[in-house]
């Protein structure tokens, strides 16, 4: 396989998804799913693979981003995949498309576009003619949030009505939602617009299947090794099964051998990874988790960022008690327990955290490095 890093990865070269692409293919026979996961975990693989899927079985497959700021914006995008994949209907669709951008003021053209995606969604199952309309809206609650920021209920009201879509055209139309970005940042009522269909978790892969990848990255990429295997599962461990990470370790044991002309051993995989904590440019992007506080919390984001210091600074689960304890120490701005565990379960959605019987931790060990790392 050819290295792919941060790139979109080919169908074929999608590595371990077979459970959770059978999930996903047997929900399109009711409503849809939510694919549900960390950034960098592969739902936009997962989901271009199901999609490919879906197409050979003669599913109307419709994929579009809701990384979008206004309504308008995002209908103009469906516009325009829905004018590609039928070009017959391409002439009529332009038309509408103009209307879009009518009028001086955002709030009137998104009201327009509301109305218009009620409609073009009507028109294109029609369109169908039997078959299954299958929409994939990558990033919607990107969208959702945009649209509530800019007027309250907005957002709601557009998750409600993809809700009220599928709802009303059982067996005719589906949707499988993903995104970075958690529905319970857009609204509280926002996550019940999506409990009519299930939630498919989209993790790590399985060990074996990680150190395949890594195996078939190193084979494809030309890097030379000691023991490719050993090297491949140095890596897997490393990424803590991973994709994303293992494209990088793999690129990284690459550069490593061309700069110095020795072969990656296992030992190598750990320094890797501390170079990519530590170095100034940041190679894998880790700092995001750090930056986005703010996006996600608001004014209680610094807070929040203690608390999480708390966290990475254990070796072992907390329970609420104990970090209650130590935040009121610090002089926290978190005094409460339930405001504790309102905060705690958030940071559970958010993929910071993780359950561990009555007690919480870093979901992840690298994160947890990288935060002691990007906190100093």
């Amino acid at each position: 396989m050819s290295l792919v890093v941060g790139g979109v990865v080919p169908i074929e070269d999608v590595v371990g998804r077979v459970r959770e692409a059978s999930e996903v293919m047997a929900s399109l026979a009711h409503s849809g799913a939510v694919l549900v996961g960390d950034r960098r975990h592969g739902k936009t693989s997962l989901a271009r693979l199901v999609q490919r899927l879906a197409a050979d079985q003669g599913a109307v497959v419709v994929s579009i981003s809701a990384e979008r700021e206004t309504y308008a914006e995002f209908v103009s995008a469906l516009i325009a995949e829905l004018a590609r994949l039928d070009p017959a209907w391409a002439h009529e669709l332009a038309r509408i498309r103009l209307t879009l951008t009518a009028g001086p003021v955002r709030l009137e053209r998104d009201n327009r576009a509301a109305a218009t995606l009620d409609d073009l969604l009507d028109r294109a199952i029609r369109r169908a003619r039997g078959r299954t309309l299958a929409l994939f809206i990558d990033e919607v609650s990107v969208l959702a949030r945009n649209l509530e920021r800019t007027e309250p209920g907005s957002g709601d009201t557009f998750l409600h009505m993809l809700r009220r879509v599928r709802q009303e055209n059982p067996g005719r139309v589906v949707t499988v939602l993903s995104g970075s970005i958690g529905f319970h940042h857009v609204s509280a009522d926002a996550p019940a617009t999506v409990n009519d269909i299930p939630k498919i978790a989209v993790g790590p892969i399985r060990s074996d299947h990680a150190t395949y990848l890594a195996e078939c990255l190193l084979l494809g990429s030309g890097t030379p090794t000691t023991d490719r295997h050993a090297v491949a599962t140095a890596i897997a461990a490393a990424a803590e099964n991973v994709p994303y990470y293992i494209q990088h370790l793999v690129a990284a044991g690459r550069k490593s051998w061309q700069d110095t002309q020795i072969a990656p051993y296992p030992e190598l995989i750990d320094l890797l990874v501390l170079d990519a904590i530590e170095n100034p440019y940041d190679p894998w992007d880790l700092r995001h988790y750090r930056d986005r506080l703010p996006q996600y919390y608001g004014a209680d984001a610094h807070a929040i960022a203690g608390l999480l210091d708390i966290y990475a600074h254990a070796n072992r689960p907390l329970d609420v008690d104990t970090v209650l304890m130590r935040l009121r120490a610090e002089g926290s701005e978190i005094t409460d327990r339930a405001r504790l565990v309102s905060s705690i379960e958030r940071l559970t959605l958010d993929h910071y955290l993780v359950r561990a019987g009555d007690a919480d931790r870093f979901s992840s060990p690298l994160l947890q490095r990288a935060w002691k790392a990007m906190r100093r």
